[in-house]
C-alpha cells in the first residue's frame, strides 16, 4: 500500500473520530441554573403563603361597651298640693262610693301646747269605699277652733280603695288656755263632703 492511501485512511479515521466525539458532546445534560431555581422556589413560596392568607378569616375586634350610668332617685317629699288645670285633667276619674277612716294622728288628741306655739298634726285616713281619691280630693277645716290652719289640705296622691295616706296639717296653738276642738272634713272632687274628723288640743296655762 501506497503513502497516499495510507493517509488518506488515517485522515478518514480522525475524521470519524471527531464526529464520535462532537456527538457526544451535545448528548451530555444541560447544566441547571441555581440562582433561577431558587429565584423560581421563592415565587412560589410567595404565591402560597397570599393564597392561604385569603383563605383565612380577618378577625373583627369586639368592641367593649362602655359602662352605663344608673341614675340614682332621691327619696320625694310630701308638699301640699295645689290643683292646677293640668292635674284636673290628667286625674283619674272616682267613679264609686266615696267613704274614709281616720286610722291614725301624730300627736294624739289632747296634746298639750304653749300659747302661740306652732305645731303639726299628721292625719292618716284610709279609703273605705270604692272610689279612689285624686289629687283633686282635700280636707277643710268646717268649724271650731280653726287653730290658724289653712283654708284647705289636698291629698298629694291618689288613693285607691283599701289603701291609705297621710296629710300633714300646720297649726298654731291660740292664746287662751284650755281644751281646744277643731273640727274638719273630707271633700271629693266635686266639692262634697264625704267624712268628718276632729283634731283636739290642750293649750297650757
Amino acid at each position: 500500500m501506497n503513502n497516499n492511501i495510507r493517509k488518506y485512511i488515517i485522515l478518514l479515521a480522525l475524521i470519524i473520530l471527531l464526529g464520535l466525539t462532537l456527538s457526544a458532546c451535545r448528548s451530555t445534560e444541560p447544566e441547571f441554573d441555581i440562582n433561577a431555581q431558587k429565584t423560581g422556589f421563592a415565587q412560589t413560596a410567595d404565591v402560597q403563603a397570599t393564597l392561604t392568607s385569603a383563605a383565612q378569616p380577618t378577625a373583627t375586634e369586639t368592641p367593649t361597651p362602655l359602662p352605663t350610668a344608673t341614675p340614682t332617685l332621691e327619696p320625694s317629699n310630701t308638699p301640699a298640693h295645689t290643683p292646677t288645670e293640668e292635674t284636673d285633667e290628667d286625674a283619674p276619674p272616682s267613679n264609686g262610693n266615696d267613704q274614709a277612716q281616720l286610722i291614725a294622728q301624730e300627736p294624739g288628741d289632747n296634746a298639750s301646747f304653749q300659747p302661740g306655739a306652732a305645731f303639726t298634726v299628721t292625719c292618716t285616713f284610709e279609703n273605705t269605699g270604692t272610689s279612689t281619691w285624686t289629687v283633686n280630693y282635700y280636707i277643710e277645716h268646717a268649724f271650731g277652733e280653726q287653730l290658724g290652719a289653712q283654708d284647705k289640705v289636698y291629698f298629694w296622691l291618689p288613693v285607691p280603695p283599701g289603701t291609705s295616706l297621710p296629710l300633714t296639717v300646720d297649726l298654731v296653738a291660740p292664746e287662751a288656755p284650755g281644751s281646744k276642738v277643731s273640727n274638719w272634713k273630707v271633700f271629693n272632687a266635686d266639692g262634697e263632703a264625704f267624712y268628718d274628723f276632729s283634731i283636739t288640743i290642750t293649750v297650757a296655762e
